[in-house]
């Protein structure tokens, strides 16, 4: 029986407290930009192989294939970005150079790499491998640019292009994994693993579309939730499969692993803005507030109301909603703006969370037992919503 399934809120859940020594990791940045950059990369990608590697191998498992791969996408791809942004930290003499690099350039690999040679201080690839990978970051900047297409339901641009069609899972792994390779090969100083050897025969492509969908990609998007489902159902079963893992260290799994879980977290509550019940969220905050990544301020602000309204509606106890509320404050706390699990520092270069303690254990508890709660939520709502339209069917009849 998957527990995790079964957590729930409560009063004596604590996000910081570090009571299991097999789950203790001590956060400590060596305040060197470059190897605390270079770290990160490494965990993101670590991550990012182990899900790429078991949904491959799940064969024609389609919650895998389709979900759970669109979330490895993300990480290697983030953990591409972490790791130019090492190399920019290496080859900048100043501070103010890094900071100007990093605000200038923002998510944008082509931009970050264009930056990075400009310096013209270091060249260690061949000329082949250099084309190959700028021609696979033009290639991955016009689906993703912005680092948010693998992260939040697609965009209708980008539905217009790909609705209903495949993407080959393991030609997409492939090239993600050799652009990441040459990344690590100019942060390694040109020294090359065997399993990191350039292969010219891939070609420089981010979507390789299939023919089918066995053991593929299906980008499809439900009308009925905005396309919430398929992001908030591999969030949450890649962050279960990173913290059950044990092929990761802890010390790996920490910041890929928040940030999945926090994801997920501003995933549900963004859902709820899209609820069909009579009394949801107003229009005006509903296109002021929906994109915000604010979990407390913005999100729960706006979703509390309406929770709050049905569930004394039908006579439920409303203990739980404080008690989560609370929960959230903890989380708006740590991590405002869902980046400080994504980055070790912000774009001014500074350590936001460092010596500090955190226990997996605990954090994963906490976290999973509010993705319950919202996903219960989301079903009480939808159920709500259709006797609502029943009703309205029903009595429109008599005028």
């Amino acid at each position: 029986m998957d527990s995790e399934k079964w957590l729930w809120p409560s009063e004596n859940m604590d996000f910081e407290k570090v009571d299991n020594a097999e789950y203790q990791v001590e956060v400590k940045w060596s305040k060197k930009p470059f190897w605390d950059y270079k770290n990160l990369s490494y965990q993101f990608y670590n991550c990012g192989f182990q899900v790429f590697n078991n949904v491959i191998e799940s064969g024609h498992d389609n919650v895998k294939s389709d979900m759970w791969f669109l979330t490895g996408i993300f990480m290697i791809r983030q953990s591409m970005e972490l790791g130019l942004k090492a190399l920019l930290c290496r080859t900048c003499t100043k501070k103010s150079e890094m900071q100007s690099a990093f605000e200038k350039c923002c998510h944008n690999l082509s931009a970050l790499w264009a930056e990075y040679y400009s310096y013209n201080k270091e060249n260690y690839l061949t000329q082949e491998e250099k084309q190959w990978l700028e021609e696979y970051f033009i290639s991955l900047e016009l689906v993703d640019a912005q680092s948010d297409m693998f992260r939040f339901p697609f965009e209708d641009d980008f539905l217009s292009k790909y609705r209903n069609k495949f993407i080959d899972n393991v030609d997409v792994a492939n090239n993600l994994l050799q652009a990441f390779a040459l990344i690590k090969k100019c942060i390694e100083c040109g020294i090359v693993s065997p399993d990191d050897s350039f292969d010219n025969n891939l070609k420089p492509e981010f979507f390789i579309m299939a023919s089918h969908g066995i053991g593929n990609c299906y980008l499809w998007q439900s009308l009925t939730d905005e396309g919430f489902h398929v992001k908030i159902t591999g969030y949450i079963a890649v962050s279960d499969f990173i913290f059950k893992n044990k092929e990761l260290h802890n010390e790996e799994k920490l910041y890929p692993l928040m940030f999945t879980l926090r994801n997920a977290l501003e995933l549900c509550l963004k859902r709820l803005f899209y609820s069909r019940v009579e009394k949801g969220v107003s229009k005006h905050d509903f296109f002021s507030k929906r994109k915000s990544h604010l979990i407390k301020k913005d999100l729960w602000k706006n979703v509390k109301p309406v929770i709050l309204y049905y569930a004394n509606e039908q006579g439920q106890d409303t203990d739980i909603i404080d008690i989560v509320e609370k929960q959230l404050d903890v989380i708006s706390r740590i991590d405002k703006n869902g980046d400080n699990f994504r980055y070790p520092t912000s774009y001014s270069l500074e350590y936001r969370i460092n010596n500090r303690l955190f226990d997996l254990k605990n954090i994963y508890e906490f976290m999973r037992a509010l993705l319950n709660f919202f996903e219960g939520c989301d079903s009480m709502l939808d159920a709500i919503a259709d006797y609502e339209s029943e009703m309205h069917s029903y009595y429109s009849g008599y005028y």
